[in-house]
């Protein structure tokens, strides 16, 4: 969680709220957690998509 700086109670209320009041979904290849995670890794780090993918092998 230090990665995405935001406690697994939060993260965990946010994936709420979007799952159900923007319908937020998992995709065949990807999870809406990990979609949420991947989401947050990169705004937190400044990370660029390809080095995510390469670090969690799930981002699209």
């Amino acid at each position: 969680m230090i990665n995405i700086r935001m406690s697994k109670i939060i993260f965990t209320s946010l994936l709420r709220v979007l799952e159900t009041l923007y319908n937020l979904q998992t995709s065949r290849h990807i999870s809406s957690l990990d979609m949420l995670g991947s989401f947050l890794y990169i705004l937190a780090t400044g990370a660029k998509v390809s080095l995510c993918r390469e670090r969690f092998q799930k981002c699209n």
